[in-house]
């Protein structure tokens, strides 16, 4: 589906990048170049006037709403526009909205990735229901959030931050440059991060699996009698360790899904980052006469720039302080996994002893050991996923700088 407003093109390069600042009110107060180009406007139309002017009847009205919900909180926020150029011919572009002193500062490119192309159709929709339904800026705002919930994106940050991503993988491609390397493992980081979230979940699987065992066996010993006194000790001990194990675990899977929230936010960060730099040195290279003065917009963009590489390596240490938080609750883990092994051995050897039927005897210490096998394994491998996501992090804060 597509809007009845968008038939021609404004066009620009996946090479050029713009911006534009403006006061708190939303008045333009600068630009580059291109900005004043695709917009088609005379630099004396644009400045001093509303940003709204270049505002196409196209767009939902509930985008704006949030994206002036999120700035006006102090947040940036990134959203897929399309602007109306002063003959009527429209562009579209990703935009980074991000707060600065004493406004706002948008820098946009080109966009072309899958999540793009899915969105164009959802503002169409959203168009459409905001007009048969007469629905108000907030309420589009909430219909907005619910397409995206649609496209398996839990949240609205989530989803502007993988369309970064992607616009930005996307361009380098399209320019026929190499993959930088911060994104690339910025893409490694995420993935080690969903599996550390996994393996939590498969561990706390494992456990609700055998979590009665412990009292099942002390059933079983019951049963036995005399002979099966031992082993209603042993079972005593293992339901002890194995409610210990479960709120270990719940802490463990608790500070893998803060490793994996960390993870999330930094890419943002990062990606955010690896843009204003981008824009620094499009703008640096710039040669076209501006009625602006050029250092002032250099000195607002490297302010961003430096903000921007700052607030990215702190996210990535955040990911580090977690990560140490979730070694502490593996070391934990590691101590009752010792024990947990010395008791199960304890069990074979007593119900080894016992001369009448214990064929359940055997099952569920069988089902235990089983357990105790699998979280012995799902620890090593935390443990490798660990060492290599702290490895990539350390290393993308270097490649920011």
């Amino acid at each position: 589906m597509t809007s009845p407003f968008l038939e021609r093109e404004s066009p620009f390069g996946f090479d050029e990048l713009f911006f534009s600042r403006t006061n708190p009110r939303g008045v333009i107060n600068s630009g580059n170049s291109v900005f004043q180009r695709v917009s088609k406007y005379e630099w004396r139309e644009l400045l001093g006037k509303p940003h709204s002017l270049i505002r196409h009847p196209a767009m939902p009205r509930g985008v704006f709403h949030l994206l002036w919900e999120t700035i006006l909180a102090g947040r940036p926020v990134g959203a897929y526009v399309v602007n109306k150029a002063r003959d009527g011919t429209h562009y579209w572009v990703y935009a980074l909205v991000i707060p600065i002193d004493q406004g706002f500062l948008s820098i946009r490119l080109k966009p072309s990735s899958p999540v793009f192309e899915t969105l164009k159709s959802a503002y169409a929709r959203l168009l459409q229901i905001e007009t048969s339904s007469k629905l108000t800026p907030a309420e589009s705002q909430a219909r907005l959030l619910q397409m995206v919930a649609e496209l398996d994106f839990p949240d609205y940050r989530q989803f502007m931050t993988e369309a970064l991503t992607q616009e930005l993988e996307g361009r380098q491609a399209h320019l026929g440059l190499p993959p930088i390397r911060a994104l690339l493992r910025l893409r490694h980081v995420l993935q080690l991060g969903t599996k550390l979230q996994a393996k939590c979940e498969e561990i706390i699987k494992a456990y609700s699996a055998v979590a009665y065992a412990p009292l099942n066996l002390e059933a079983q010993a019951a049963r036995i009698g005399h002979e099966g006194r031992p082993i209603a000790v042993i079972s005593g001990h293992y339901d002890k360790l194995a409610r210990q194990i479960q709120a270990e675990i719940q802490k463990f899977t608790l500070a893998g899904n803060l490793v994996r929230e960390k993870v999330t936010e930094c890419q943002f960060e990062v990606c955010s980052s690896l843009l204003q730099k981008e824009m620094l040195a499009y703008f640096r290279a710039e040669v076209r006469p501006l009625p602006i003065a050029k250092e002032t917009e250099m000195a607002h963009l490297e302010n961003l720039g430096a903000r921007g590489v700052e607030k990215a390596k702190m996210s990535l240490a955040h990911i580090d302080a977690e990560f140490t938080k979730f070694r502490a609750v593996y070391r934990e883990v590691r101590k009752l996994l010792v024990s947990l092994d010395l008791v199960s051995i304890a069990g074979k050897i007593e119900t080894a002893k016992i001369t009448q039927p214990s064929g359940d005897l055997h099952g569920l210490l069988r089902e235990l050991g089983e357990f105790k096998s699998m979280l012995d394994l799902s620890l090593k491998e935390i443990d490798g996923i660990g060492d290599d996501l702290l490895a990539h992090t350390h290393e993308m804060c270097g490649e920011l700088a």
